[in-house]
């Protein structure tokens, strides 16, 4: 008796000390791309741009993932970095850059020269409750990793497709309602292949797709977007930005149309892959390449409904009305003159603060602001060295951070009037987005080396 007293006593102060021994608080953080389901990349943390000092770490292949950082793993004060690579490895790392640990999943090697190895190429999701990070490798294998071991969770790898040399998941995964949301593209836009938006029930494992181009229309409708799939939390609903449809099937000779199915549509689907809503908007005509190139980003400024922006290759920035996609774009702005040699493949960032985007446009860092009735204006263009596929911003205060391509450098830059606050080198080149949390700033390189920064 006396011992069943002393346990109810020590559960009851656990409790008022707000935890339990089996159960340690959730941990927090960056933790999925953009910082949250609805892809803004933004944070109210802030690091000091003008005292930066960093440390590099070499890795095994480039990256094309944003960095996730985690507080409170392993233990409740420390935090933990973990980025992928296309070597196929996931890597988790202290603040400072010391590794913790290392887990190799499958690569590829592939014709296709977009990238020199093939691994983990669409950014993990961690699942803060179960302290689960989830990452799909080369092989379509959608992995559940311990996030202060690295070790595998019980029943998985689960494999999400069967020809890995035809499509792979270059966007960001989602977590959404106890399932786990994966988006899948061609290889160097080639064909036959079937774009796919594959949902994974965590509780079962069970696996579950939409197609927005069947085959018997030619296939295609791919999703390249970073940062995969939008979340609007209003309408429990998932947007998605598609590719162009092949020639092929019913869709061939005149009858052909890229825009066939929901090929290069904004697409609004239920959490069971539903469609509810789709648009395409008629400038993207033709058989150029025009299609969707970044993934949806959902907000809602203070005195305008829901917007839903995406980018396209024709150099435009296309917005709808979250409950309205069917009626049309709401507006598109024009960021620059398409040429098929340099399309606009770029993703974009939204500041609540500033009611503005920001977006970089292969020559240009633009901020677009929304006035008064809820349209786009385009407030600076800060112009960038040489054109080049560079990474995607990320707003944190008042300070946009930009890693670039062809020179090489972290760039941060003032959000209201686009001045450079602070510029330092990098050892590579960059096409992904970099993470700002707990007062430090992580990125990795395409050929191999994530970077960290902290004020001095």
């Amino acid at each position: 008796m006396a011992s069943r007293l002393t346990a109810v006593l020590a559960a009851a102060l656990l409790s008022a000390a707000g935890g339990s021994a089996a159960t340690p608080p959730e941990p927090s953080g960056w933790l999925t791309w953009g910082n949250g389901v609805a892809r803004h990349n933004h944070t109210a943390d802030r690091i000091a741009a003008a005292r930066l000092r960093g440390w590099a770490r070499r890795l095994d292949g480039p990256v094309t993932v944003q960095p996730l950082v985690v507080r409170g793993v392993p233990r409740r004060n420390d935090t933990t970095v973990y980025v992928a690579t296309g070597g196929g490895s996931v890597y988790a790392f202290t603040a400072d850059g010391r590794v913790r640990w290392r887990r190799q999943l499958a690569r590829l090697r592939h014709d296709c020269p977009q990238l020199p190895t093939y691994g983990v190429t669409g950014t993990p999701v961690i699942d803060r409750r179960t302290r689960t990070l989830y990452a799909v490798d080369a092989l379509g294998d959608l992995h559940a990793l311990d996030l202060a071991t690295g070790r595998s969770r019980q029943g998985w790898p689960v494999r999400l497709y069967t020809a890995p040399r035809r499509e792979l998941v270059w966007g960001a995964l989602t977590l959404l309602r106890g399932s786990v949301y994966a988006i899948t593209a061609s290889y160097c836009d080639g064909g036959p292949m079937e774009g796919k938006v594959i949902r994974v029930s965590l509780a079962t494992r069970a696996v579950s797709s939409w197609m927005p181009v069947p085959p018997r229309l030619g296939g295609g409708g791919g999703m390249w977007g970073w940062g995969g799939l939008g979340y609007s939390a209003r309408r429990g609903s998932l947007f998605v930005g598609t590719g162009n449809a092949f020639e092929g099937g019913e869709n061939t000779g005149e009858r052909f149309r890229e825009s066939a199915g929901y090929g290069e549509h904004l697409v609004e689907l239920s959490p069971d892959l539903t469609v509810r809503a789709a648009h395409h908007p008629p400038t993207l005509r033709g058989r150029a390449d025009l299609d969707f190139s970044g993934a949806p980003v959902v907000f809602r400024a203070r005195g305008c409904r829901e917007l839903v922006t995406v980018p396209a290759k024709d150099g435009r920035l296309y917005a709808w009305r979250a409950d309205a996609v069917e009626r049309g774009v709401f507006w598109a702005a024009d960021l620059r003159r398409f040429k098929p040699r340099y399309p606009l493949v770029a993703q974009h960032a939204y500041a609540p603060p500033l009611r503005s985007l920001y977006i970089a446009t292969g020559m240009r860092l633009v901020r677009i602001a929304l006035d008064a009735r809820c349209r786009a204006r385009v407030a600076w263009a800060r112009p960038l060295p040489r054109w080049a596929f560079n990474g995607s911003p990320v707003v944190a205060r008042g300070t946009v951070w930009l890693a670039t391509y062809r020179s090489r450098a972290l760039l941060g830059i003032h959000a209201r009037t686009g001045l450079t606050v602070v510029e330092r080198r990098l050892r590579g080149p960059v096409v992904a987005a970099p993470t700002v949390a707990g007062g430090r700033l992580y990125v990795g390189t395409f050929d191999g080396w994530l970077h960290g920064f902290q004020a001095r």
